[in-house]
């Protein structure tokens, strides 16, 4: 993959998570959508680093994993944080 091409993928990165973050606190006081946002983001952080890897040729069930477990320790940890 060119440079370019890794600008691209992680400034749409950043891109997803700063939209993430600015509806999570639009949300603030809604418990329940500040949980359905978190999911959602992280699934689409899952399929960025999916797509991600599999463009640049590196995919394997090792990499899957490990995007499913980060954005699962997220959703855990933010759940904590405001279903108390």
């Amino acid at each position: 993959m060119r440079k370019h091409h890794y600008i691209f993928h992680n400034f749409l990165l950043i891109l997803i998570l700063a939209t993430g973050l600015v509806l999570f606190f639009a949300n603030r006081g809604y418990p329940d959508r500040q949980f359905s946002l978190t999911v959602a983001i992280s699934a689409l952080y899952v399929v960025w680093g999916i797509l991600y890897h599999y463009l640049k040729g590196d995919l394997h069930l090792k990499v899957v994993i490990e995007y499913i477990l980060i954005a699962f320790l997220a959703v855990t940890i933010l759940r904590g944080a405001f279903l108390r």
